[in-house]
């Protein structure tokens, strides 16, 4: 082992001993003993001797000290990365950009962020048009002040006019969450230019914003050079979904499931799906199965809320009664503070099923809904008055000869509700007249005239221009 080693020093010592004239000659020993150092896997020890040889020779010379500290960088041997650094400081005359470049990526390793941007800086002040040095200051300042970093990269566009900044400008904007700003940056940057990674943050910010039609051209340049790119596809989905366009979200969404490249596919990805199969197609089998398998995966507890809505709701929607109260249920659950609405939904989607059904069966699927009104009545005594006239009407269905006068006793307490207001709006007005209506011809079918006239004058004093009133106050 030690011939071969001793062999491998003499065939690098041929090459570092040959006049260092020329840039070539420096750029052959720095790959040479780049590639002994990155070889070393970190154990730099086992190539101390290399190294010194190296060294030796070139201890004058800062571009192969440099280089040498950044290859101990790439193997994470830090310590030995920045003695050449500062070798290369003092080789220099402690003017030397590169080298303060070199210790800056240093103390970034070490999260001094602080520490870092010093060195760069210095080794702006060593070298004005050194781009490197801009874009690495920016990046330990973008989460601290996206502001700062940005405004580094403007001094860079003074220095090096040459130097397309806005796509970093962007990205860091992107990074911090000021999708206005991304958007704006990135417009001054040909999207011809732009990679695709920046593509992809310039189309997200406008899908985080709601600027779906705007997406659509960035989405259209991503596909075009990068048909594989998974958030291309999603977006693309996303994008026509939300524009209505669901044959074309439909068509991202099967591109996304079978024609991309490394998918990892999110919840979202299955929930839109589902939402394009449904609207395209009627898919209803296929939208419940896709928000299944959404409902599965992490999915924040706010989401999970419109997951579960979504499912009911086609289930509803293709007549299959059974799952969608099931899952309307599971919805109420989920949702934990389930409004006055809600149970109105519920309610609705009992009457809807008492309309499919034998009528044998009619009304005990109308009582349910009774049920769900009378516990939303309970749990909302601000929304009784409504709830009251929708229980009402409900009743008055169920009853429509008044026989058992089941809507009365919910008419006269939306009545009794509304009277205690004053100062009725039009639509509380026309509720009210609803109210009093009822009651005038339930006491019509019972015969009694005083009672019926009392509620019929109610509805002319509402509304003057009743002519129904009229034949009971002749």
């Amino acid at each position: 082992m030690k011939t071969i080693k001793y062999l491998f020093i003499g065939a690098l010592m041929l090459v570092f001993s040959a006049p260092a004239v020329a840039q070539s000659e420096d750029q052959a020993t720095i790959d040479a003993i780049t590639k002994v150092i990155k070889n070393s896997n970190g154990n730099t020890e086992s190539i101390k001797d290399e190294v010194k040889a190296v060294y030796k020779k070139n201890k004058k010379n800062p571009a192969v000290l440099v280089a040498m500290g950044n290859a101990f960088k790439e193997v994470k041997d830090t310590a030995s990365a920045r003695e050449y650094a500062n070798y290369a400081l003092k080789a220099a005359k402690n003017h030397y950009s590169p080298a303060h470049l070199l210790l800056g990526d240093i103390w970034a390793i070490a999260d001094k962020a602080g520490e870092a941007a010093s060195e760069y800086q210095m080794a702006i002040d060593d070298d004005p048009k050194n781009a490197d040095a801009y874009f690495k200051y920016a990046s330990v300042y973008r989460k601290v002040s996206p502001k700062l970093a940005v405004a580094k990269l403007e001094e860079l566009r003074a220095q090096r006019p040459d130097v397309a900044v806005d796509a970093m400008a962007a990205r860091f904007l992107f990074d911090a969450k000021d999708f206005e700003g991304a958007i704006e940056t990135y417009k001054k940057a040909p999207l011809a230019k732009l990679d695709r990674g920046d593509l992809t943050n310039f189309a997200t910010s406008h899908y985080f914003l709601g600027k779906h039609a705007d997406g659509l051209p960035i989405i259209e340049e991503g596909i075009k050079r990068f048909p594989r790119h998974a958030p291309f596809n999603r977006l693309g989905m996303f994008f026509n979904y939300e524009l209505g366009n669901y044959d074309k979200a439909l068509d991202f969404g099967d591109r996304l499931f079978n024609a991309s490249d490394s998918l990892k596919a999110s919840w979202m990805d299955h929930f839109y799906h589902g939402l394009s199969m449904q609207s395209a197609r009627s898919d209803f089998d296929g939208a419940i199965s896709a928000f299944k398998t959404a409902l599965s995966m992490d999915v924040p507890a706010a989401n999970r809320v419109s997951l579960i809505q979504s499912i009911y709701q086609a289930f509803s929607t293709k007549g299959d009664f059974d799952n969608a109260i099931k899952y309307y249920n599971d919805y109420l659950a989920a949702k934990g503070n389930p409004s006055a609405n809600d149970y109105n939904s519920l309610a609705k989607m009992y009457i809807k099923h008492a309309e499919e059904v034998p009528e044998a069966e009619r009304e005990q699927w109308m009582m349910k809904a009774d049920a769900t009104y009378g516990e939303a009545i309970a749990k909302f005594p601000a929304n009784a008055e409504y709830l009251n006239i929708l229980r009402g009407r409900l009743n008055a269905t169920i009853d429509a000869d008044m026989t058992r006068g089941l809507a009365k006793p919910y008419y006269e307490a939306a009545a009794g509700l509304l009277e205690a207001k004053g100062n009725l709006e039009a639509g509380e007005k026309t509720r009210l007249v609803e109210c009093y209506r009822y009651l005038g011809w339930y006491y019509n079918e019972k015969a009694d005239k005083e009672q019926c006239q009392s509620y019929w004058r109610k509805v002319k004093e509402l509304d003057p221009s009743n002519t129904e009133a009229d034949q009971f106050l002749q």
